[in-house]
């Protein structure tokens, strides 16, 4: 068998192969011995027909399966003669057989990136001990008191304070046209009667927001607005707007007492409130440092390794960044129009997160192989039980949605990674 190569695109490989009639004469007749059993003719026993005539009236399906044949028997051993490691099979063509001169055909193949691996021992990593002061637990307090907050029905002559929940008319417009006219998406912001709102920042417009303050029931104030240049609606970008706002009613937050807080956790003392709260906390903080460390490893990894990626696999990654997006999207309760108001923004960020796992994934493997890192079935058994416990199920309930899904080596992948992430940690430069 002859194997010529050519690199027809990034991680894309023609192969041109050649067996000769040696090589595929068995094949050959071992498919046309089939017919010769098989074959039914008009006016001949079954097992009786001459040679000729089953090669002459089958002549196209005994071409079909002696190339369908010969192209299983010799795409993998023409991949390991040229060296290349295939990821997906693109097209087959030029397929020529005859029983005088063999077998041959082309195959285009994706194959795995070939690139050098940076220097990934002492990867410099700062490591901060998570604390957790008393401080930081009074504020956490204070949003636990203010999250179970009740809101009660304000006094005509009350003055509207930060915090306070309140029912209001607006109006904005830009050039004495709704704001709506500029963007079909800004038409939340643009006009709403009984709109109620919390006096927040991050809640609603911040200028009309800040000018409710002070204000009382029934007083309307016209505000005067200019859009950032960073506003998510882009044709709002800059714009200068005119808000007419008026306050209907007004609803005074009462953040919890203690007393509340402690019956809501089932608690008994302020004590046990705040031990809890700090425990929640440094955990979160372990994780978030944890997280830290790990990010500055791939941001090392990734920085210091930039290389072309299979075309094919790059779609299947950025189908399944979508598929998250998308899932994670609806749980938020996004509509599908929204989702197609940002499909350029989304599909551009999902392509960005696809190629960074994507080559990541393929950097971390390269490491493990380098430093002989594998995974034993009982680590495999250990992570299934991690997930069944997470999932609230059953180890062999989740050993057999993982095998039914085909999807054990990605389980090992994902091991063998977490493995590999934190040899690196430990190997980094304190």
């Amino acid at each position: 068998m002859k194997v010529d190569t050519q690199n027809v695109g990034p991680c894309k490989v023609k192969l041109i192969v050649k067996a000769e009639a040696d090589e595929t004469r068995n094949d050959y007749d071992e498919v046309l011995k089939v017919f010769m059993r098989e074959g039914r003719v008009p006016g001949f026993r079954p097992g009786k027909v001459p040679r000729e005539i089953i090669k002459r009236e089958f002549h196209s399906q005994i071409m079909e399966e002696v190339q369908r044949r010969l192209f299983q028997a010799f795409y993998k051993p023409a991949l390991e003669q040229a060296g290349v490691k295939m990821v997906a099979l693109r097209d087959i063509d030029n397929v020529l057989f005859s029983p005088e001169t063999g077998i041959t055909f082309t195959m285009t193949v994706d194959a795995e990136p070939e690139f050098d691996l940076p220097k990934y021992k002492k990867i410099p990593v700062t490591f901060d001990e998570p604390t957790v002061t008393e401080e930081q637990v009074d504020e956490q307090l204070d949003q636990l008191r203010k999250a179970f907050a009740k809101f009660e029905e304000a006094a005509p002559e009350y003055a509207i304070a930060a915090g306070d929940l309140v029912s209001i008319d607006f109006t904005g417009l830009v050039d004495d046209q709704p704001i709506h006219t500029l963007a079909e998406e800004a038409k939340p912001i643009s006009e709403g009667t009984g709109f109620w709102v919390q006096i927040e920042e991050g809640r609603f417009v911040q200028e009309v927001l800040d000018a409710l303050v002070g204000v009382k029931v029934g007083e309307t104030q016209e505000v005067k607005v200019k859009f950032p240049k960073d506003h998510p609606i882009e044709a709002l970008r800059g714009k200068k707007a005119v808000y007419t706002v008026t306050p209907k009613l007004v609803r005074t937050r009462q953040v919890a007492e203690d007393a509340e807080l402690l019956a809501q956790f089932k608690l008994e003392t302020l004590d046990q409130l705040r031990d809890q709260t700090r425990k929640r906390m440094l955990e979160a903080a372990v994780q978030a440092e944890e997280q830290r460390r790990r990010d500055t490893v791939v941001e090392f990894l990734l920085k210091k390794a930039e290389f072309d990626l299979p075309e094919s696999l790059v779609a299947d990654e950025i189908n399944a960044v979508l598929d998250t997006v998308v899932n994670e999207a609806h749980y938020r309760g996004l509509t599908r129009e929204e989702l197609e108001q940002n499909r350029d923004a989304i599909i551009e960020s999902a392509t960005l997160t696809a190629k960074r796992q994507l080559r990541l994934r393929y950097l971390l493997g390269r490491i493990a192989e380098e430093e002989g890192i594998t995974v034993s079935d009982d680590e495999v058994d250990a992570k299934i039980q991690t997930l069944a416990a997470g999932q609230r199920s059953t180890p062999e309930k989740i050993r057999a949605q993982i095998e039914k899904n085909d999807r054990m080596d990605m389980l090992r992948s994902r091991i063998r990674d977490e493995k590999t992430m934190q040899s690196l940690l430990d190997a980094a430069k304190k």
